[in-house]
């Protein structure tokens, strides 16, 4: 698994990759994943880096919600990383979907999750999902987010419980493949529908600082026309390291570009708010609207100029 939190070198890339395996996107292995999901409270918290290495504790609170983030030697476990976590919740749903038998359990063949991913499937990759797996096995989660029927309690957990790759043949399953235990947090979780679909596209968004403003307008944005939130906040809920005024230019590229899938993000410089759009309510509300941002931007761009004279 490469690390794609690395810079690439080209200045103002797109926000997301090309297909690498454009028809063979949904094969799979066992359970065939017609749809992504991803699990609610990772994507409205910060329970991932946004880089690799970052070997931090990391403390997060929004409200009566409290996050520790606890890594091990290999660092915490990376927005690239979850891409393993989605997969899993994914392959899990589906079966729930289908009415087959579910466990914390899941299979996989490494082929299955780099073509499902839009993933390089060469020998390097396969040394990285390892690493990865490390990351996800050693990252210690500390939180009160609980989905069980009893009180609410802080817990602590790992990422994942466990994982392996099989030197033998084990009824259906060949050798090389991987099995992955999720806690029984994230599982009760899945079992309890705190998922929400999310775009294939997701796989190819190249920065992890996108991908996770992807999750933020995914989880608070839905299906509703918009979502606005102060940029403060919204860095908080991102888990950036970055300063303010870096995250800052990171929003304004990024509505630059505005090909991030689903949702068109805006940034007002004048109360420092951003909004996302979504793109697939084409409403007379919502042109009405974007033309309305349009017309702020130019205000803005007019006062700038007049105060540089």
């Amino acid at each position: 698994m490469v690390d794609h939190t690395k810079k690439i070198g080209k200045r103002n890339l797109k926000t997301l990759r090309p297909r690498k395996n454009e028809l063979e996107f949904f094969i799979a292995d066992d359970v065939d994943i017609s749809s992504f999901r991803d699990e609610l409270a990772s994507m409205e918290h910060p329970f991932f880096a946004l880089k690799g290495g970052d070997t931090r504790v990391r403390e997060y609170k929004n409200g009566n919600v409290t996050v520790t983030v606890t890594p091990n030697a290999y660092g915490i476990a990376n927005v690239f990383d979850k891409d393993i976590w989605i997969y899993a919740i994914s392959k899990l749903q589906e079966a729930i979907n289908s009415n087959q038998p579910i466990s914390r359990t899941i299979a996989f063949t490494p082929y299955d999750f780099f073509i499902t991913t839009n993933r390089a499937k060469g020998g390097v990759a396969y040394k990285e999902l390892e690493k990865a797996l490390d990351r996800l096995k050693g990252t210690t989660l500390k939180t009160n987010i609980f989905y069980s029927e009893e009180k609410q309690e802080t817990i602590s957990f790992g990422l994942i419980d466990s994982w392996r790759i099989l030197e033998e043949q084990k009824g259906k399953l060949e050798i090389g493949m991987v099995e992955v235990t999720l806690p029984d947090w994230l599982f009760q979780a899945i079992t309890k529908t705190k998922v929400l679909q999310i775009s294939p596209d997701y796989f190819r968004i190249r920065k992890a600082i996108d991908r996770r403003l992807y999750e933020i307008a995914r989880k608070h944005c839905g299906n509703q026309h918009e979502f606005t939130i102060c940029l403060d906040k919204l860095h908080r809920k991102s888990g950036s390291s970055r300063e303010l005024r870096k995250f800052r230019f990171d929003i304004k590229r990024l509505t630059q570009v505005n090909d991030l899938p689903d949702y068109e993000i805006l940034f007002d410089p004048t109360t420092d708010k951003v909004t996302f759009k979504n793109r697939n309510q084409n409403t007379p509300q919502a042109e009405a609207s974007r033309k309305q941002e349009k017309g702020k931007k130019e205000i803005f761009k007019i006062k700038n100029k007049i105060l540089k004279k």
